[in-house]
């Protein structure tokens, strides 16, 4: 069966777009378009759907046919928090808690208002939608 991403990439390779090019003609980022294209991405919302459908000549639900359905289940907080604390620390080889997949990690440095750095753990997984924001 053909992948969400090897669909995307066929449509906008066969109507002689690059990637800048689509993501351009329908007004998404090239990093949205990216992440599509390398499997990322599983589903995608409503508007980049119509979207993507609209330059690539085919239709919304022609497209939502490749993308993953996903049983949503909820991931203790408990879990979350440790998860959090473990990228803080800057371990390494982390698991997905919903599928068990490799997990890819970072810290986001900000500010707050007060202009103090504040350290804010990301996550998401290779395989699942399982992500920290």
């Amino acid at each position: 069966m053909t992948s969400l991403a090897e669909f995307i990439q066929t449509k906008r390779e066969k109507a002689g777009y690059s990637l800048s090019g689509l993501a351009s003609r329908a007004s998404i980022s090239i990093e949205t378009l990216e992440d599509i294209e390398s499997g990322r991405d599983l589903f995608l919302s409503v508007s980049v759907r119509q979207k993507l459908a609209r330059v690539l000549k085919c239709s919304p639900a022609e497209i939502k046919k490749y993308e993953r359905d996903y049983e949503f289940e909820v991931v203790p907080i408990e879990t979350i928090e440790e998860l959090k604390a473990r990228i803080l620390r800057h371990e390494t080889n982390l698991k997905c808690p919903m599928c068990g997949e490799p997990l890819i990690t970072r810290v986001a440095k900000m500010y707050d208002l007060e202009d103090n750095l504040v350290l804010e753990p990301k996550a998401h997984c290779v395989k699942c939608i399982f992500q920290i924001k």
